[in-house]
């Protein structure tokens, strides 16, 4: 009976020695575990850090390079101007060279509007297509059908305006048809259901003056056209076009 108990007792201080063994063994385990995870945890933050400067250094050479364009852009947008207004500054200078030398001419032939069937002012230049409408706008007096017969000269003329000859022609019936508005108003407002619609001839007439240089006629036109209530339907009408116009001279005269 002594002896099984002391046997007994020997097996409980195993287990107790064993039970202990396997508690340390299991915590340094963890401990060990959780070392590895810690330095795995850092070695992880390092890199993003690292990442992190590397981006932040490609973002600024990104951007200091983009800064650089952006400035060679600027310059050679600057030295570009400054080419422009040269050769603008030349081309005037050649201009007003020129018209000194040049011989004085009349500016526009002048129609008498009084006489609706007078023959066309430019006579044998005028072009074949523009024929058939001077034709018929000698032939007829009813104010609503030279009204478009004007337009149809008049704006026919003007799109061609580069040339001498169709510049001339524009300039002379519009000039005309502005001269035979006042008869032409009332019956196009009636037609027109109370209102005037646009009238392309005083706008157009009033550039080919102004790019002529005659800019005080220019603005006459236009005051024509407020007086008469058209609209050139831009957003500030014949008033901010007179006053383009304005601009357009005082620059001509520095």
């Amino acid at each position: 009976m002594a002896q099984n108990l002391f046997l007994l007792i020997i097996v409980v201080i195993v287990i107790v020695f064993l039970a202990r063994r396997l508690l340390k063994m299991n915590a340094s385990g963890h401990a060990q575990a959780d070392t590895t995870a810690a330095k795995e945890q850092t070695e992880a933050s390092e890199k993003e850090a690292e990442i992190k400067r590397e981006s932040a250094r490609l973002a600024n050479e990104a951007k200091s390079a983009t800064e650089d364009a952006v400035e060679a852009g600027k310059d050679a947008v600057e030295s570009g101007t400054e080419a422009v207004k040269s050769k603008a500054s030349e081309a005037k200078s050649a201009v007003k060279e020129t018209a000194k030398e040049a011989p004085a001419k009349d500016v526009d032939p002048v129609i008498d509007s009084g006489n609706k069937s007078q023959p066309s002012p430019i006579g044998a230049e005028l072009p074949d297509e523009l024929s058939e409408p001077v034709a018929e706008l000698e032939r007829t007096q009813e104010p609503l059908a030279r009204h478009r017969l004007y337009q149809q000269i008049t704006e026919n003329s003007y799109k061609n305006r580069n040339d001498a000859g169709w510049r001339q022609i524009s300039k002379t019936y519009s000039q005309q048809h502005i001269a035979e508005f006042s008869e032409i108003v009332k019956p196009l407002k009636k037609a027109n259901g109370g209102s005037l619609p646009q009238v392309l001839t005083f706008q157009n007439y009033a550039t080919l003056l102004a790019e002529d240089g005659h800019y005080s006629e220019a603005i006459a036109v236009c005051e024509k056209a407020l007086e008469f209530g058209l609209d050139d339907k831009t957003k500030t009408g014949f008033s901010g076009r007179i006053e383009r116009i304005r601009k357009q001279e005082k620059k001509a005269t520095q």
